[in-house]
C-alpha cells in the first residue's frame, strides 16, 4: 500500500475514533536526469542566475517583486464592468464583507493543471506532485487540523484535479505540453490550452515570465470567462517540497495566487490607506491589518502602520512557512467573489456512496451502515449504523481492495481489510461517526466499509451489515 493511502487511512481511522506584466525572463536547461542545473536556472532582464537561490535571494527579485506579479489595480481611469458594480459588496475598489458571506457551505473548485515544459523536459512535473500542490490548497484554504494551514480560517472553498473535461471525457485533471516558447510565457498558449475559464480554475506551470507566479487580473476586472482567465506559477515553485528549494518550496505561491484569483488583493496594496476607510483603501480589508510594504523573510514582529504587519497572511510575501491564515474577512471576499464573479466555479462531482448489499438477516433486521457527505479532501463525512442489537460489540472493516467473499449466509466486501475498530451500538442499536475524509487520496480511489455485528439471538451469534463502497471524484 502506497503512504499515502497509508497515512490517509491512519487519519480517516482516526477520525472515525474520534500579475502579470511579462518581464524579459526565460528559463533554462537542468539536467533532468539528477535535477541538477547544467546551465542558468533563470535570465531576466539580461541578468543570469545559476541556481535558483540565486535567483531569489537576488536584489532583482526583490525590488521587481518576483514574487507575484499580479498587476496593481488602475484608480485613475480604469472602469470596471457592470458586474463589479453591481457586485458592490466584492467589487474592484470595495468590499462589504457581510454575514451572509461567513462560510455555511462548501465550493467545490476543478482544477485542471497545464505542465508546459521546454521541448528537452525540463519543467515537468509529476502527477503525484501536482496532487500534493492540491493537497495544499485544501489544507490553507479548509484550515485542516494537524497541517501548516491550521491556525488559519476554514474558507469553506476546496478544490479537486477536474474528472472529466469540458467534452465530457474522463480525465485526471493535468494537461501536458512541450512548446519552448509556451514554457518562457509566451505565445499566448492560453488561446490553444484553456478548459473552460467559467468552470474551471486553469493553472498552468511554466517560468511564469521570472516570477513565481501571477495572475494577469483580478476577476473583478472583467477577465472572468476569458481564455486568458488563468493562474500561472514558475514550475520549480509548484507542489510540496518544490525544486526550487526553501524558502518557495511548501506550494504557498500557488495558496498566494488563488487568493487573487479569488478576487484578494496584496495586504500591503495601497499601502497603509486610511483606517478609517479601510474597506475602500488598502487591500479592501478591514481585519488584516495596514501594511506599507511586503514581508520578506519570516521575521519575529514587523511593524509599519502603527500596527504588527500581517506577516502570517497568505496575501503577503513572507516565505513559505511564515504564511498560514487568511483572515475572516478575506474569506467572506473570496465566497462574495465566487457567488457574483464565478458562479458556475462550483462543481458538483464530490464522489458516491454505494450499497453494495450483502448484509444479513439479524434479531433486529439487517444491519445497515450509510455513507454521506463530500468525498473530496478534508470534507465532512458521516459513516452510520442501524438495526443492530442495542448495545452490540462491532467490528468495524475498512479496506482499500476487496476481494468478496461469502460469509455469515451474506458476502463480506471489506476484505482484505486493512483496518479494523471495536465499537458499541447504543441502546437503540445504532452507531455515527463523524470525522473528515482523508487528504491525498488519488481521483478515484476506492474505500470498502462493513461492520461485523454480535447478535446472540442468531445461530452464529454474529450478523454481518451490508457493505459500502466510497469512490473519490
Amino acid at each position: 500500500m502506497s503512504t499515502t493511502r497509508t497515512v490517509a487511512l491512519s487519519v480517516l481511522a482516526s477520525g472515525l475514533l474520534a500579475l502579470a506584466t511579462p518581464l524579459n525572463a526565460q528559463s533554462v536547461e537542468q539536467d533532468p536526469g539528477n535535477g541538477q542545473p547544467t546551465e542558468p536556472v533563470m535570465i531576466v532582464n539580461g541578468e543570469v542566475f545559476p541556481t535558483w537561490a540565486s535567483y531569489t535571494g537576488s536584489e532583482l527579485f526583490q525590488s521587481d517583486g518576483l514574487r507575484c506579479q499580479k498587476p496593481s489595480r488602475d484608480f485613475g481611469s480604469f472602469i470596471p464592468p457592470l458586474a463589479a458594480a453591481t457586485a458592490g459588496d466584492c467589487g474592484y475598489f470595495s468590499t462589504n464583507p457581510t454575514s451572509e458571506y461567513a462560510p455555511s457551505f462548501v465550493y467545490n473548485i476543478p482544477v485542471v493543471v497545464h505542465v508546459i515544459q521546454r521541448t528537452s523536459g525540463t519543467g515537468f512535473i509529476s502527477a503525484s506532485k501536482v496532487q500534493s500542490q492540491i493537497d495544499i490548497l485544501n489544507e490553507d484554504f479548509r484550515a485542516m487540523a494537524g497541517t501548516p494551514g491550521a491556525p488559519g480560517t476554514d474558507a469553506m472553498i476546496q478544490f479537486h484535479l477536474a474528472t472529466e473535461d469540458p467534452s465530457g471525457n474522463p480525465t485526471n485533471g493535468i494537461t501536458y505540453s512541450s512548446n519552448n516558447t509556451w514554457y518562457n510565457d509566451g505565445g499566448s498558449y492560453w488561446n490553444s490550452l484553456a478548459w473552460d475559464t467559467n468552470r474551471y480554475m486553469n493553472v498552468y506551470t511554466n517560468s511564469a515570465s521570472g516570477a513565481l507566479g501571477y495572475v494577469p487580473d483580478l476577476p473583478q476586472g472583467g477577465i472572468v470567462g476569458q481564455a486568458s482567465d488563468r493562474v500561472v506559477v514558475l514550475w520549480s515553485a509548484f507542489g510540496d517540497n518544490a525544486p526550487i528549494g526553501p524558502p518557495f518550496d511548501k506550494g504557498r505561491t500557488l495558496t498566494h495566487e488563488v487568493g487573487h484569483y479569488l478576487g484578494l488583493e496584496h495586504t500591503f496594496s495601497g499601502g497603509c490607506g486610511s483606517a478609517s476607510a479601510c474597506y475602500s483603501t488598502g487591500d479592501l480589508i478591514c481585519d488584516t491589518p495596514r501594511e506599507q510594504n511586503p514581508t520578506s523573510g519570516c521575521p519575529g514582529n514587523k511593524t509599519s502602520c502603527s500596527s504588527s504587519d500581517p506577516i502570517h497572511n497568505y496575501m503577503d510575501y513572507s516565505d513559505d512557512t511564515c504564511m498560514w491564515e487568511f483572515s475572516p474577512e478575506q474569506v467572506r471576499r473570496m465566497r462574495c467573489t465566487l457567488q457574483f464573479f464565478r458562479s458556475d466555479l462550483d462543481d458538483p462531482v464530490v464522489g458516491t456512496w454505494d450499497d453494495l448489499g450483502g448484509g444479513t438477516v439479524g434479531s433486529n433486521g439487517t444491519p445497515t451502515i450509510s455513507g454521506t457527505g463530500d468525498l473530496t479532501s478534508g470534507s465532512p463525512v458521516t459513516v452510520a449504523l442501524t438495526n443492530a442489537p442495542g448495545g452490540a460489540a462491532m467490528l468495524a472493516w475498512i479496506a482499500f481492495s476487496s476481494v468478496p467473499v461469502s460469509a455469515l449466509g451474506g458476502t463480506l466486501y471489506a476484505t482484505p481489510y486493512t483496518t479494523q475498530l471495536i465499537f458499541l451500538a447504543n441502546g437503540a442499536g445504532a452507531f455515527q461517526a463523524n470525522t473528515n475524509w482523508p487528504v491525498g487520496l488519488p481521483p478515484a480511489t476506492e474505500v470498502w466499509f462493513q461492520f461485523l455485528v454480535q447478535d446472540p439471538s442468531v445461530t452464529d451469534g454474529l450478523t454481518l451489515s451490508n457493505g459500502l463502497k466510497a469512490t473519490t471524484p
